[in-house]
């Protein structure tokens, strides 16, 4: 379904219609023609050589965040996590443009309408109660309200460019303004841009939150692990912490498939019009390819071993040609984050730490606040 015979089948109205409606139609939510095309006009600025551009102002707003969360008594672990994702998020696509207010303001409709998407995507009847209470009307509204904060960022951008272009930043926005289709030579009209944009802000934060915050979770839960990564420099031991706890928590922890035509998989018979749930948290706690798959093992994911195991048996970013075009994108950031918070703080919980239980959102979610506290070291 995500590979070998992927042209059968396409994401389902949930993930599609429902999600587009308030996220965008960015590569997330589109599919068919339109997706590839996409996919091939943006997919340059993903590569990890371009991306590397990115690495120091990823790495101020660690600092700049690191810094203010040492400076309260103590924090829920989410928050902080979700404060760095964003602030990175925003300081990729806009060096030079959004403001602390409309940075906030946007933070908070992209909370709101991920907090609120799940309901009419979980629950299909309520659909109608939601339209009919004037929840929904309001929950579009915000999705307008983004677009009018994004469109503002874009044309401020085109004009400063025509009255210098050697002032142009290398980051995210001038990349997908820059970008030109290969049949036509035209760049993308403003509302595809504000599709691909919103898509990038909403995939792009909340995912890696999440998993940063379980993996801080997850170490301090494993003060030996904590301790060896203060004392290994090697990157790749680095990464394999990063993957085990992608393995245990992947924040996309479920994906869907509806099949355009008849197929046969693994004995079964897959009619047209079938929807098919990719249960990714399963596939990773399974017992077929990982031994005590609920243990924290990050030695696991050393490249040779890997190598013995299935390579769909770890799907954190999806498979196939519809793998996630900002999956280099994310590592670096939790890469850079982690190493930062190593190298430089202990984390410490406040009192017992208590054990999260995974929350199925549209991303996993834990299900109470964590307490934590920074100290720097001296």
């Amino acid at each position: 379904m995500l590979q070998r015979n992927h042209r059968n089948y396409e994401k389902s109205e949930i993930q599609t219609g429902q999600m587009g409606k308030y996220l965008g139609f960015g590569l997330l939510t589109n599919t068919g023609d339109d997706w590839l095309r996409q996919r091939r006009l943006i997919q340059p600025g993903f590569h990890r050589q371009r991306l590397q551009a990115l690495t120091r102002e990823m790495q101020a707003v660690i600092e700049e965040e690191c810094a203010r969360a040492a400076g309260e008594a103590d924090f829920d672990l989410f928050k902080f996590t979700r404060q760095i994702a964003f602030g990175i998020i925003v300081r990729a696509l806009f060096t030079n443009g959004f403001g602390e207010r409309e940075t906030r303001r946007l933070h908070t409709i992209l909370d709101k309408l991920q907090a609120y998407v799940i309901y009419p995507i979980r629950l299909p009847f309520l659909r109608t109660p939601l339209r009919l209470t004037g929840i929904e009307r309001r929950h579009l509204a915000l999705a307008r309200e983004s677009r009018e904060l994004v469109q503002r960022q874009i044309t401020q951008r085109k004009a400063c460019c025509t009255r210098d272009p050697a002032q142009s930043p290398d980051d995210l926005l001038q990349m997908l303004l820059d970008s030109r289709y290969e049949d036509t030579g035209e760049p993308m009209e403003d509302r595809q841009l504000i599709d691909e944009i919103l898509i990038l802000f909403a995939a792009g934060y909340e995912t890696t939150a999440n998993a940063l915050a379980w993996t801080l979770w997850l170490l301090l839960k494993h003060p030996e692990e904590l301790a060896r990564l203060r004392t290994d420099a090697d990157p790749d031991y680095l990464t394999q912490v990063i993957e085990e706890s992608l393995r245990l928590y992947p924040p996309a922890w479920i994906t869907d498939r509806v099949a355009l035509g008849p197929d046969t998989a693994a004995g079964f018979t897959i009619d047209p019009g079938y929807t098919i749930g990719l249960f990714i948290y399963g596939i990773h706690h399974s017992p077929r390819y990982y031994a005590e798959p609920e243990v924290f093992r990050p030695a696991r994911m050393h490249p040779d071993r890997k190598k013995e195991r299935h390579p769909f048996s770890f799907l954190p970013f999806g498979g196939g040609p519809r793998l996630c075009i900002g999956n280099h994108f994310a590592l670096l950031e939790m890469q850079l984050a982690l190493r930062h918070l190593v190298d430089h703080y202990t984390v410490e919980g406040v009192g017992t730490l208590p054990e999260p239980v995974p929350k199925p959102y549209i991303t996993l979610h834990q299900d109470r606040p964590l307490r934590v506290r920074l100290v720097e070291y001296l």
